[in-house]
């Protein structure tokens, strides 16, 4: 009811000979400046107006129109200004400032309380003097005669009443009610302030859209409707359009039209408004097709048939749709661990100890395909005794003691890092290089303790850094039937050439054989490896594999070995 009141004032002297506008929007409350004065009633109806300004861009006038945006209804009055509202959607539209007029015939209204009062007063007797004041009914009075009166007019009422009985009983309530009404005349006058300092530039910010598209296509000029041009849109996506209505009042109603270049017919969409100027449409993403899109645009008047705005069937308008640049999905199996474990005797005679070694790897590739194919990071471990194979096989004594009674073998262990990259000179040829680095101990001595040289006495132990690489060439894919050949050497451990071929035989049996020419563990005599690794892969990224091999340095100097291996791919 306040909010009611201090919207009441505004019919002030300076909107009196103007023509009736909204004065402002609360929510859904509508406020107009017509009221009881000016014939308007709760029910009574009132089309609301919006006026658009545009410039001529030809002759630079300024033109201006109204056209309706729907119907409000009153819901309550005073004697200048009234409360109105209106459906969801139009609530959404409506500004202060916009015009309104009444659609509803005009009626008189006489103010139930003003004639309540009226007829008080002239029923109303002197009171004998010596009758008590009835404080209750003269506050009642007062309420009543306040009743749907501006607050300049309430304030007046009240005051009267205190100065009628001072000793009312209600005096604290009315000065409270006084403030309150003094406060609403203060913000009734801001609001007024601001109403008529503001400005609404959708206007000119319509105009100046219409002359830019004006000059970005010669032809929106004599259109109805305007929108920039798109030159191309990746496909299989959703295409939003918006088009500048460039009068509001003579549209009806508008249709898109799209199919993709090539296809037979159109599909057709009806463009949904957006606010006061402006449409919108989708063309939808399976329409949004290699090699472009064609599209035209149908608009009908409020009372009409539909006819071309924006190209025709025979003359569409086109956009271009582009190759979509998107980032490839990872490839598989660029990530590779392997894990094995080698046990390598070629002696054959394992209560001897001698020419015996047993080799542990493990590292980690990546393949980056380009420029460096593939690269790996790995470590490993290799320990054992070797010596001449001729005084290993004829000692007696089984120490490795040659005929002056010296001890000839020696105890290696090597713990070494590497890195090897990969480098593709075609598809089918790869060349790997590996440099290693790492500790070796050797001990001299005849010994038992496998850990000696890792002990606090390292009596007789040699300590240095070994050094060594490896150059290897594969020829075939990686991942199919190939063969590997390849050679290298480590200081103070030995010689190892090389080669493997891998092939498989089924899906999920890898197989590899491998023939290794070397003189490890120690520089001695050469021998000869032959090695049979068989994996299982039921998983496409773990396959395990066992390891056979059989070694010879001579004819009565061989041996049978085995290890396994893991191998992991992502």
């Amino acid at each position: 009811m306040r909010t009611l009141l201090i919207v009441l004032l505004l019919a002030a002297p300076a909107y009196a000979d103007s023509e009736p506008v909204v004065l402002a929007v609360d929510g859904k409350d509508i406020y107009i400046n017509l009221g009881a004065k000016d014939g308007i009633g709760a029910g009574a109806q009132l089309e609301l107006l919006h006026e658009v300004v545009a410039t001529d861009p030809t002759t630079g006038k300024a033109l201006h129109d109204r056209f309706a945006l729907g119907t409000l209804a009153v819901a309550r009055s005073g004697d200048g200004a009234s409360l109105a509202h209106a459906d969801e959607e139009l609530a959404k539209r409506v500004l202060a400032g916009d015009h309104v007029r009444l659609v509803s015939d005009k009626k008189t209204y006489v103010d139930p309380w003003a004639a309540q009062v009226e007829a008080s007063k002239a029923a109303a007797q002197p009171a004998p003097t010596s009758a008590p004041i009835d404080h209750a009914a003269l506050a009642r009075e007062a309420w009543q005669a306040t009743l749907g009166q501006p607050p300049e007019q309430r304030i007046a009422r009240w005051q009267e009443l205190l100065a009628a009985d001072p000793s009312s009983t209600y005096r604290r309530a009315i000065e409270t009610e006084l403030t309150s009404l003094r406060g609403q005349i203060q913000q009734r006058d801001a609001a007024l302030a601001r109403a008529r300092t503001s400005t609404d530039d959708r206007a000119a910010r319509i105009a100046e859209l219409s002359v830019a598209l004006s000059k970005a296509d010669p032809f929106v000029e004599r259109a109805l409707i305007a929108a920039a041009p798109i030159d191309h849109v990746v496909p299989d996506q959703a295409l939003g359009l918006a088009f500048l209505v460039r009068a509001p009042a003579k549209l009806g109603k508008a249709f898109l039209y799209s199919r993709t270049r090539g296809e037979v017919g159109f599909h057709r969409s009806e463009l949904r408004r957006d606010g006061d100027a402006y449409l919108r449409g989708e063309i939808p993403p399976q329409t949004v097709q290699e090699p472009g899109i064609e599209w035209y645009v149908e608009i009908a008047p409020p009372q009409g048939e539909a006819e071309p705005a924006l190209g025709s069937q025979t003359a569409p308008r086109t956009i271009e749709v582009a190759h979509a640049v998107a980032e490839p999905p990872p490839a598989p199996d660029r990530s590779h661990v392997d894990l094995h474990v080698d046990y390598v005797d070629f002696d054959g005679k394992l209560s001897k100890g001698f020419d015996q070694y047993y080799q542990a790897e493990a590292d980690f590739g990546y393949r980056f395909l380009d420029p460096i194919y593939a690269v790996r990071l790995g470590f490993g471990t290799l320990s054992g005794v070797g010596g001449p194979k001729s005084v290993i096989d004829h000692d007696p004594t089984n120490m490795c003691l040659d005929t002056n009674g010296r001890y000839l073998c020696k105890r290696v262990t090597f713990s070494y890092v590497y890195t090897e990259l990969e480098y593709r000179i075609r598809p089918t040829v790869a060349v790997m290089v590996r440099p290693q680095i790492g500790v070796l101990s050797t001990d001299e001595l005849p010994t038992d303790d496998a850990n000696k040289c890792q002990s606090q006495d390292t009596t007789g132990c040699r300590f240095l850094t070994g050094l060594g690489g490896r150059v290897r060439v594969r020829l075939g894919d990686e991942q199919a039937t190939n063969l590997v050949l390849g050679a290298g050497f480590t200081r103070g451990v030995g010689t190892l050439l090389e080669a493997a071929y891998h092939w498989l035989p089924a899906p999920v049996v890898p197989v590899q054989i491998t023939v290794q020419v070397t003189d490890q563990p120690v520089i001695e005599d050469f021998g000869v490896r032959l090695i049979g690794d068989v994996g299982y892969r039921r998983l496409g990224w773990f396959y395990p594999s066992v390891r056979v091999s059989y070694q010879a340095r001579s004819l009565d100097h061989t041996g049978v070995s085995g290890g396994m291996a893991m191998n992991f791919d992502w």
